[in-house]
């Protein structure tokens, strides 16, 4: 098969009709160029043939229409692809959408239309799913991804250091096993139909399990639905981040990695925030409950003694005041209750000794009198020397380390904010550096709920599968019960015949196609790779699908430990063995697939791999991939060149005949 003619139209950047022809090559093969600036529309031209045979979501197809044509009322967009087919007729495929004449048109305003022409003559399409089903007969979409592929397709396989699931998948994509299990598939319905005319043994149950099978079905279905619909979300958000991080570069030159270390001092500016918060709650609950007291410290001393004065003044005027009872109590003491002396006193002795007594008490301490400055009761001087004490054992004097403190924590959070604020001058940056982490925080949110969202799907399908499995069982348990015809019983028989035929086909087909594989592969590794020499084989296990790579010494080398470079021409050589295994000759179209490889690896696949890539070689490049130097080596395979130049004032790409320095 062989790409004649491409036309695009109103999608994207191609505006106006444009046709990419793709001529002829001698000696039955050909490489055409097509060389664009970034953004100039080359992957839109592999877009544009995908959609041509396999058709899209009007979602996606409505926001790619072209702007300004959109904005004059022109919502639709088509594209048309003529193809030589194997026995040598012309095919043409054209697919459009369009809204009609309608105001403001929306995606699900979009109607699609088909039309086939094969050898000029158009063909009825009146049930477009048959014609579908043909094209994608034709041209599988399960390899296309073999032959058409970009730079991030290679960059997406070489990244992949566990890589089985995705090589098992693509070999049998490319080996049509689908097919072979959808036939086993359809021989189990014929096979369950059959039974369904069996004697049944009861009916009930039967029908119960049927029932029950449907529903399980419908189950899964709508969980395949789900988990579809959750890959896409999860696949949009992850652009939408990447998106997002792009902005962010470019905006302040920082790498969006530093957000961890960002919200990491947005964390403990907060924390000191807080704590400060904290420390001045503190001191104003002091200030409230201790300070206006604490304000008189320095009184407290002198209000003790004046206190201790005034006591001892008070004790000294009781004693004045009972001074004559004082007097007669001592002088009875003398006598009472026994005699001090040998000789009692007389009467009148007593009363004279009574009168000088109570002068000297009525004299009192001259030192001890004070002036009742407070003059409060006893009471009340306990419970003022208490709260004395008390203040002066109270947390008042926290108040100093707590106004030292805050001082510090004010320091380091003013630190904290100036180091979130550099790179950020102006109002408006800071509201971009804040919408840009919020996205990209939202997004990191969203891939993560996601991706658990579809971890638990993939769980429960694979319980559901494992369910519907057991129910078929069942089914067959109870059919296998029923008296049948021999002539239903040798049918069924050779069913399970074929199946199991169908089952060694496939292992034995893997088994050679995986040998098959692992040489094509090889074989153009050898060519491409600077450390070839060095290498003595590529093996891949028929079961497990895991790629050995061994030295000249028969040491095992880890697909990664390769450079990065080794690693996509390992991807690249693997694409080539997948498309060569495939047997299916369908062109090869590569979008900007250099922009990683150093020269030497780049020189290899100039020369090595581009003229033996295939029959028909599409390669969309810019201009520093296939440079001037590149482009004089590939000038004797090429059987044309063109260049998409692209005026972004009108937003429009055109295709002009040569390649950039020769358009």
């Amino acid at each position: 098969m062989r790409f004649k003619k491409l036309t695009i139209e109103n999608y994207k950047s191609f505006q106006f009709p444009t046709e990419i022809h793709f001529p002829d090559g001698q000696n039955s093969k050909s490489i055409f160029l097509i060389g664009g600036m970034n953004g100039a529309g080359k992957t839109s031209i592999m877009e544009g043939i995908n959609l041509c045979l396999y058709g899209g979501k009007v979602e996606n197809l409505f926001r790619s229409i072209n702007r300004k044509q959109l904005a004059l009322g022109n919502a639709g967009v088509s594209f048309e692809l003529e193809m030589e087919m194997d026995d040598a007729s012309l095919l043409i495929v054209k697919r459009s959408w369009s809204a009609g004449v309608i105001d403001k048109p929306r995606a699900k305003d979009l109607i699609e239309r088909l039309v086939v022409v094969r050898d000029g003559k158009r063909v009825s399409v009146q049930n477009k799913q048959i014609w579908q089903d043909f094209i994608r007969a034709t041209i599988p979409p399960g390899i296309t991804q073999f032959f058409f592929f970009d730079g991030e397709k290679i960059q997406e396989i070489a990244a992949d250091d566990h890589s089985e699931v995705r090589l098992k998948s693509s070999l049998e994509a490319a080996l049509g096993i689908e097919y072979i299990n959808k036939l086993s598939s359809d021989l189990l319905y014929i096979k369950q139909e059959e039974r369904k005319g069996f004697i049944e043994i009861s009916d009930e149950d039967l029908e119960f399990k049927e029932s029950e099978l449907k529903l399980q079905k419908s189950k899964l279905s709508r969980l395949n639905k789900e988990r579809d619909e959750i890959r896409e979300d999860l696949e949009s958000f992850k652009t939408q981040y990447e998106e997002a991080k792009k902005r962010f570069q470019a905006n302040f030159n920082v790498e969006p990695e530093t957000r961890d270390a960002i919200r990491e001092i947005e964390k403990r500016r907060i924390q000191r925030t807080n704590r400060i918060n904290q420390v001045e709650s503190e001191i104003r609950n002091l200030c409230e409950n201790y300070l206006p007291y604490s304000l008189l410290g320095s009184f407290f001393d002198g209000i003790k003694k004046q206190i201790d004065r005034e006591r001892e003044s008070a004790q000294s005027e009781a004693i004045k005041e009972n001074a004559e009872k004082l007097a007669r109590k001592i002088v009875r003491a003398v006598e009472e209750p026994e005699p001090i002396f040998n000789e009692p006193l007389s009467s009148e002795k007593m009363v004279v000794l009574e009168k000088r007594i109570s002068a000297l008490l009525s004299e009192g301490d001259s030192q001890n009198v004070s002036n009742k400055i407070l003059n409060i009761s006893d009471r009340d001087a306990v419970n003022i020397i208490q709260k004395i004490d008390y203040l002066e054992n109270s947390d008042i004097f926290l108040l100093l380390p707590l106004l030292e403190e805050k001082r510090e924590l004010q320091i380091e959070v003013n630190k904290m904010e100036a180091t979130l604020q550099s790179g950020v001058k102006t109002d408006s940056e800071k509201e971009i550096f804040d919408e840009l982490q919020s996205e990209m925080e939202s997004c990191t949110t969203q891939i993560g709920r996601k991706t658990e969202q579809l971890r638990i799907l993939e769980e429960d399908i694979l319980t559901l599968d494992k369910k519907i499995k057991d129910i078929e069982i069942e089914i067959e348990k109870l059919y296998e019960k029923h008296n049948v015809s021999k002539v239903k019983a040798d049918f069924i028989n050779e069913c399970d015949a074929i199946a199991g035929l169908l089952n060694q086909f496939i292992i034995r087909m893997r088994k050679n196609k995986v040998h098959l594989l692992q040489e094509k592969t090889f074989e153009m590794y050898k060519l491409l790779s600077t450390k070839s020499g060095l290498i003595k084989d590529i093996t891949i296990d028929a079961k497990s699908f895991e790629i050995r790579i061994s030295d000249r010494n028969g040491h095992e080398i880890k697909k990664s430990g390769l450079s990065a470079g080794e690693k996509e021409v390992f991807a690249l050589s693997l694409l080539w063995g997948l498309a060569q295994t495939s047997e299916v000759k369908l062109p090869i179209i590569i979008d900007t697939p250099l922009s990683r490889l150093d020269s030497t690896h780049r020189d290899n696949i100039i020369r090595n791999y581009f003229p033996n890539a295939g029959e028909q070689v599409i390669i969309l490049s810019t201009d520093t991939e296939i440079d001037n130097n590149y482009y004089r080596t590939l000038q004797s395979h090429l059987s044309g060149a063109a260049s998409l130049e692209f005026n972004q004032q009108q937003e429009l790409t055109t295709l002009k005949t040569g390649y950039f320095w020769e358009a």
